[in-house]
Parts: structure tokens; sequence; C-alpha cells
């Protein structure tokens, strides 16, 4: 069976879901592939007040006003210092709490049936105008091959067309985040602010309300953490996180499910060619700490629409100038980053902090997009 489109995405996410939504609006035939299955981990992400412009354009900013989504009631921080301080108000007000994987799933079902695809990859293969794409259907394992002059690959971190193209990707550190959900020990009247970020000797915390009920935790280390490989048992958390004052305190005392994430930054060597464009965390992943990943995602998503929308018309340049701002962006975050690195100097023995503060900037510049 084949079926012809004018362009595939590979990936589910909320990269790949904008980058169909725009598509589909500008009247092209498009299929996303998603093998998206229910999330083992909610991450309790948070977008900032100034991204409602963006999502207003995009048709989007109502489902943020839609539960389980909900307003974002700031983030203090110890870091560089032991007192917590409070993220100045900015925009009016702090932004949003978002359920990514509802957010998505919201956004999805405003796409007719034809442009999803639920199931997985199998091969995908370049032809002389565009490209083969052999997927394996979730419901009933039959096989299907689509057929696309252009191909999007949104599909997470780990990538399908960089390893079909052999693709180069630029590595800056090396990042774990141990997460969990957990049950909120806190009264209603003492609740915490929506974020609370606290750096330690070994790394940072993260505690990110879910709800009035439920939080994330999450500690962010490396390598140099001691006792590293432990940390996805819960029981080695609290000895850990001893000198954290909020983090220790909502750690529940019973075990609990922890998953090892990697929030290493990373970018690829080329993000896009001749009918193809990386999207998402496929293209570049970002660290946490600067919040800039879904946002980002998102951005991406809008951009990388109208490139291939122009691509497709023949406008040459489109998907170069794609590769050239997503790189600019992916530069200007980098340095943004080392630079809340290096505002902790509390901890100068810490292997830990001085792989963060090490990388000089000359290797900022060195990326090509």
């Amino acid at each position: 069976m084949s079926n012809k489109y004018d362009c595939v995405i590979v990936g589910g996410g909320i990269s790949g879901t904008v980058t169909a939504w725009q598509l589909f609006k500008q009247g092209l035939k498009v299929v996303m592939v998603d093998p998206r299955t229910a999330p083992v981990m909610r991450l309790a992400e948070s977008l900032p007040a100034s991204v409602e412009p963006m999502m207003h354009r995009l048709g989007l900013l109502e489902l943020l006003q839609q539960e389980p989504h909900s307003m974002h009631s700031g983030q203090v921080s110890s870091w560089g210092e032991s007192v917590l301080r409070k993220a100045p108000l900015s925009d009016g007000h702090h932004g949003w709490k978002v359920d990514k994987s509802v957010l998505t799933t919201q956004i999805q079902a405003q796409l007719p049936e034809q442009c999803l695809f639920r199931g997985k990859v199998v091969e995908v293969s370049e032809h002389k105008e565009g490209w083969f794409c052999r997927v394996k259907s979730a419901l009933d394992g039959s096989e299907h091959t689509l057929e696309s002059r252009f191909v999007v690959d949104a599909s997470g971190r780990q990538g399908y067309l960089p390893r079909v193209l052999n693709l180069p990707r630029h590595t800056f550190d090396k990042l774990t985040a141990f997460v969990a959900n957990v049950p909120n020990k806190l009264s209603p009247q003492d609740l915490l602010p929506s974020v609370v970020v606290e750096a330690f000797e070994h790394g940072w915390t993260l505690i990110s309300r879910l709800n009035a009920d439920e939080n994330m935790l999450a500690i962010f280390c490396n390598q140099h953490t001691p006792g590293f490989s432990q940390l996805k048992h819960s029981r080695h958390w609290h000895n850990l996180a001893l000198n954290t004052s909020c983090f220790y305190n909502a750690l529940p005392e019973q075990p609990f499910t922890v998953k090892a994430i990697n929030a290493s930054s990373h970018i690829m060597g080329r993000l896009s060619g001749k009918n193809w464009l990386l999207a998402g965390d496929a293209a570049m992943a970002f660290d946490p700490l600067s919040s800039h990943g879904m946002t980002t995602a998102i951005y991406m998503a809008e951009k990388a629409s109208q490139a291939i929308q122009a691509a497709l018309t023949g406008e040459t340049t489109a998907l170069q100038q794609y590769s050239k701002s997503m790189t600019e962006i992916y530069n200007s975050y980098l340095n943004e980053l080392f630079g809340y690195y290096r505002r902790e100097q509390r901890f100068p023995d810490s292997e830990f902090w001085r792989s963060k503060q090490g990388i000089q900037e000359p290797a900022v510049c060195s990326v090509v997009g």
C-alpha cells in the first residue's frame, strides 16, 4: 500500500505535532507518524508569559487556558547563595504550567484523522523525488509505505534521520535528570511557588508542581556526582539532598519510582538538507536549567513549517535560513547557559560545577548548522 504526501513527519511530540498542525493549515497533505505511548513520568513543563503572542499566532493559546494546564505561580531559587530568591515577574504574570503530553494530544485532536498514523517508522529511504517511509501500524501490525516530497525528523533526542544520513552530533556537556512524580507533602496554605531550584555541591535540584496534590522532583547531576549510578533508586536521594532545604523536605519517606533522563545539551552538525529537516530535540536539545526547551521546540516547529512551505514552492534558500536561524538561537542559548552555571561559585572543589563552568566560549561559536 502506497500513500503520497507533501510531507511525512517522523515523531508525534510537541515539535512534530505543531509542525503538522501548521502544514495542515497551509493546505499541504501531511501525515505524522506517532509511536507515542502513555508517558512513564510527567515532567511538569513551564512556558513563560512571553510565549502567548506566538501561541495566539499558531491558534493554540486557548488550549493553555484549559485543564490540566494552569497559571504559573512563580519560581524561587537558591543559586549562588543559600537564600531562596523569587524570580521577577514579567509580562503581567509568570506564564503557564503545562502538561506537555496533554497539550500535544489537544493539538492532535484538531487534526483530521488522515493526518495521523499511529505506529513507528521501520525504514526511511531517499529517492529521486523525495522519500519513502516504511511504517508499521500500532493497531494491527500491518506495514505501509508512505511516499513524500519532504520528510521532517521530530523523533526526539535519538533522532532517525541523523542515523540514516550519518550526521555528526555536537554534545557540549553531560547532564542526567533523575525524575520522580511524588505526592505533595505540604498543606495548601504552605504551598511553594510552582518551581523551586536549589544548587548543591554536586548538582542541582528541582521541585515543579504538577497540581495541588503532586510534585515532580528531579536531581540534575553527571558522572562526577558521588553515588551517581545509585540515584535511580529513591533510597539514595535523602543523603544526596541533605544540604538542600525545600527539596529535602519534599522527599517522601516511602520508596518511589525514579526515571533517568538524558538532559545534556546538543545540536546536530546539520539541521536540513535536500527535502529534509530536523526539528525539536532531533535537531537540538537544551539543559532544563535554561527553561528554553518547550518554548524553542514550538518556535522551531513554526519556523520549520514556514521553511518547508517555501522550499516546496521553489525557494532555494529557505532551508539554509532555517538552519542558520536555529543555530544562532542555540549559540545564544549556550552562552546564556554558561553564564547561569558560572554564577554559582560556592563549590570550587566540586567536579560537577567545574565540568559545567570549564567550557570556553570559542567552543560555543564553532557550531555549524
